[in-house]
């Protein structure tokens, strides 16, 4: 029997600052607010709907592409799409649920080791509490023991094979590499095969721990081609390199690969709809059945045995040296060198021992067993209400941490970050001050900053010493204490920094969640607020309660703001309160404004200007301003366009050129008046002509950019409105009228939300669907297959 299965190892690096476990804003992924949500919108989402188009490129079928592929979701991926992209995150569960129907009970979905560290440089504490928290929160979102544990860039040794055993997994996915020799089991001669094994075998590996596991060595070459060539360019090719692969031979044989999954669609567009149409045309052969590792292992077990090369990886020619030494493996960049990666790991390990000093000195003092009570943080990272917190603390807390709750969790939440500075993508790209290394030193200064709220000692000057030692390939930055200085420092959050960010935001934004500061509770918020002609002060007193750490503060503020981008925010106690209130209001009232800026910085323990607060406060402070600048333009340009469109339609006439600054002015009324009307409830269709008549005429370009996204816009609701009630033809009515006016008016909107939902539409209505002139009229439209 042949057999298939694609595995699709989906990750993203966990991007939160350390102190808020927010993402901040990244621009290099604009138009998204950052990466995350890009790669959700362009791979994660499009797998849980995938199009498969018939030979007309008309839609016939939205499959999730989850439910018929093996895969792994990092935990910090998941966590962040739990609370982001929450149907896509349902999406993906469910996917596991179909999916062990359809495979006898196993499912799609395989546990991943917890923030994507190289186990085997990891000491053994470390391999064992990432495997425990990948299983933990496997369990918890999935509702099942996971078979297996995806290994981060499938670095392996013996030893970590044995910790995966020892926790109940049955396999693991390796690179073909990886092998070392095989042999039949019974047999006592080996066979070196390195590379060259057989993919379409599981082999048992006999451990030293006296533990079995079962080891499948994916298809390497097609992997390859699917990853870096054009293998995805079509469903069909897709297919036909997969099924070339088999032999004639009477033994069951497993084709399958692994790649990373954002492969398909992040890294190659329309992937997703390649990969859905291969898995629709594999279903459709009598001869190849589609299956999960778990399935093929329990119907076919390994016959031969095999033995790995120790430290190995899929993505490092030289082991796992990519990791820790300048061994050549780089992302490309000519010229440059990676000799700051032993030094980084060499300070990371420096800060890592001294605390696990601390954490088995002072934690035996709040824990009956601290590593066990590590292990099982992870329930409170995915759970941080004041019931769980109970219920890990009955399992885990001496008297003494009952009392002090705050160190406690300090010192678990110190260990987090200590494991989290060491997630592989901190050494896989080719500079120091890189994003991703950046983002694992952040991990490493909050892992500093609470040993010292708990010790008393700062082990920052040591640590930013040895960073000193690891060059950077950027004349500017010199080297890694350089980049830490300037790129990780200022992204620290004191809890005086987070209390203003978050006043700043709501005087921005009064939608904004005023109980809520990032991972605080506000207990309270008394705020005065006082305004004049171009300035604003507000003042008063906020408590915050972390919600990891449940520290608390009670912090005296002011927020003074003058112009459009002058702001003086402090917090914390540096005088008394009532004195300083009292003046500020004094001088407010009286307009001191210079006076009052240097009152309030010397007045408040910390001053925390705009520009060092995140750019998403940033933003919002910008959008008020930007906000009241497009209304005074709106009025500004509709008045000179009234006035002047006239002259011009004369001037036209006469064959006079029309100005360039009059068509900017018309450009920007137009397109305002245009998205106007395509957001209002009901569409005015004399309105749009009128409108569209004046574009022609001046031979202005709306069709794309905001006006596109309105007409967008309007088309999904439309979509939206018509799914929820098929049966009513004048939702129908409405949205071909709609898109005949679009094509009308020369408008390409985005179609893939409105063709989603009217599939989902008409598919409620059966064949009824293909009775009506007006549904097949909407179906045509929209191309879709009835």
């Amino acid at each position: 029997m042949k057999y298939l299965c694609i595995h699709g190892h989906f990750y993203q690096p966990p991007r939160e600052n350390a102190w808020l476990d927010e993402i901040e804003r990244q621009e290099s992924a604009a138009p998204f607010h950052d990466w995350n949500e890009r790669i959700c919108a362009e791979c994660y989402s499009p797998n849980a709907l995938a199009r498969v188009l018939n030979d007309k490129q008309d839609l016939i079928e939205l499959t999730n592409n989850y439910a018929h592929i093996s895969f792994n979701f990092g935990p910090t991926l998941l966590s962040w799409m739990e609370k982001k992209e929450p149907e896509v995150y349902q999406t993906i569960l469910e996917a596991d649920r179909l999916s062990q129907k359809r495979f006898g009970g196993h499912g799609s979905a395989i546990a991943q080791a917890y923030n994507h560290i190289i186990l085997p440089l990891a000491n053994a504490h470390d391999k064992e509490t990432q495997i425990k928290w990948g299983i933990a929160d496997f369990k918890k979102r999935f509702g099942r023991e996971p078979e297996a544990l995806w290994l981060a860039e499938t670095a392996c040794n013996t030893e970590t094979l044995c910790a995966l055993a020892d926790n109940g997994m049955k396999f693991v996915i390796l690179a073909p590499g990886q092998c070392a020799r095989i042999r039949k089991i019974g047999e006592s001669a080996w066979q070196d095969v390195g590379a060259a094994v057989d993919p379409k075998r599981a082999y048992q590996c006999n451990l030293p721990n006296g533990k079995t596991i079962a080891l499948f060595f994916y298809d390497g070459p097609i992997s390859q081609s699917i990853a870096f060539a054009d293998t995805l360019s079509s469903g069909e090719k897709f297919a036909s390199r997969l099924l070339s692969t088999y032999n004639t031979a009477d033994e069951p044989q497993l084709m399958h690969i692994a790649t990373d999954g954002e492969t398909y669609g992040h890294h190659q567009k329309f992937a997703d709809m390649a990969l859905a149409y291969c898995l629709k045309k594999v279903e459709e052969l009598p001869d190849v059945e589609l299956t999960v590792y778990g399935e093929f292992l329990e119907k076919h077990p390994p016959e031969y045995e095999a033995q790995i090369v120790e430290n190995t990886s899929w993505s490092c020619f030289h082991g796992v040296e990519r990791w820790r030494s300048d061994c050549g493996c780089n992302s490309g960049r000519a010229g440059w060198n990676q000799k700051w990666r032993g030094p980084l790991r060499a300070a990371l390990d420096f800060i890592r021992d001294e605390m696990i000093n601390t954490f088995e000195t002072i934690g035996r003092e709040y824990f009956k067993d601290p590593w066990a009570a590590r292990n099982d943080y992870v329930e409170l990272m995915m759970d941080r209400s004041l019931d769980a917190q109970h219920r890990f603390f009955l399992r885990h807390a001496t008297e003494k941490a009952w009392v002090n709750r705050s160190t406690a969790l300090m010192l678990l939440e110190m260990q987090k970050n200590a494991l989290f500075m060491y997630t592989s993508c901190g050494w896989f790209f080719d500079e120091v001050s890189g994003l991703e290394t950046v983002q694992i030193m952040q991990y490493a200064a909050r892992a500093l900053e609470l040993n010292r709220l708990i010790t008393g000692n700062d082990l920052e000057p040591a640590f930013v010493e040895k960073l000193a030692l690891a060059p950077s390939n950027l004349k500017e930055i010199k080297n890694g204490a350089v980049a830490y200085e300037r790129y990780v420092k200022p992204q620290a959050m004191p809890i005086e920094k987070i209390a203003l960010m978050h006043i700043v935001t709501l005087l921005a934004d009064e939608t904004g969640n005023p109980h809520r500061a990032y991972e605080c509770e506000v207990l309270s918020f008394e705020p005065k607020k006082l305004t004049s002609e171009g300035a604003s002060l507000c003042y008063g007193t906020i408590t915050l309660k972390s919600t990891v750490t449940l520290l608390e503060r009670n912090l005296p503020f002011a927020v003074f703001r003058r112009g459009a981008a002058e702001f003086v925010c402090a917090a914390g106690d540096k005088s008394d309160r009532g004195t300083v209130f009292a003046q500020l209001e004094e001088l407010f009232h009286a307009a001191k404004y210079e006076e009052l800026a240097p009152f309030i910085r010397g007045n408040f323990e910390q001053e925390h200007p705009l520009l060092s607060m995140t750019p998403d406060v940033r933003r919002k402070v910008t959008d008020v301003t930007l906000r009241a600048m497009d209304e005074q333009t709106d009025k500004e340009f509709t008045r000179v366009f009234e006035m002047q469109y006239p002259v011009v339609r004369a001037l036209q006439l006469i064959g006079a050129p029309i100005p360039k600054t009059f068509l900017s002015v018309a450009e920007f009324v137009l397109s305002a008046d245009l998205k106007a009307e395509f957001r209002a409830s009901d569409v005015n269709i004399n309105a749009l002509e009128e409108l569209m008549e004046d574009v022609k005429t001046l031979g202005i370009d709306v069709y794309n950019g905001t006006v596109k996204d309105a007409v967008t816009e309007k088309l999904t609701f439309l979509a939206f409105s018509f799914a929820r009630k098929p049966q009513e033809m004048t939702a129908a009515l409405k949205l071909v009228e709609f898109l005949n006016y679009a094509d009308i008016f020369g408008f390409k909107p985005d179609t893939v939300k409105a063709q989603e939902f009217v599939f989902f539409g008409l598919r409620t209505l059966g064949e009824d669907a293909k009775k009506k002139d007006i549904l097949r009229a909407l179906a045509r439209k929209l191309k879709i297959a009835l």
